[in-house]
């Protein structure tokens, strides 16, 4: 089974059982959590199974990966948003893998793809920097992991 279908019926069981009404960052850490103790059971024959199929056992791009993040800013437009989200990336050592920002009538909108696998800190610790920063700079900082962002909005 791949990961993000893993995810996904993880996610959906999740729903299923606290209903709609529930915050996605509760269910976003519930998954990530159960999702955890399932790699943790399966690691070894999934991994001597990508040794056989010659793999590195790592998902695809169109399922995303637990080693990059989706980070996504909103607010109203000024200056220093870009470079700031920026800071609190190249500080962790994480890459840009891509990024995209638009203003439309002096709001701002950025999504950015960051690869977090030679991060200096946790994916919580980056996620709280970045939502504290997005305070100090004014707008809202939502992030994820690819794989669970990927397998949350297949729901």
């Amino acid at each position: 089974m791949a990961n993000e279908d893993l995810i996904y019926r993880i996610t959906r069981a999740v729903y299923d059982r606290l209903g709609k009404s529930v915050d996605d960052v509760t269910v976003e850490q519930l998954v990530t959590d159960i999702y955890k103790q399932v790699a943790v059971t399966t690691s070894n024959h999934s991994s001597s199974a990508a040794v056989d199929r010659g793999g590195a056992g790592q998902m695809s791009s169109a399922e995303g990966s637990s080693d990059r993040m989706v980070i996504s800013v909103f607010g109203l437009d000024h200056p220093g948003i870009v470079a700031g989200v920026s800071q609190i990336l190249a500080e962790a050592s994480c890459s840009i893998i891509d990024i995209n920002q638009t203003v439309v009538q002096g709001k701002f909108a950025m999504v950015i793809i960051a690869d977090t696998s030679r991060a200096r800190e946790s994916t919580a610790e980056l996620k709280d920097r970045l939502r504290h920063a997005g305070q100090d700079l004014g707008v809202n900082i939502y992030a994820q992991r690819e794989d669970l962002f990927n397998a949350m909005h297949r729901i």
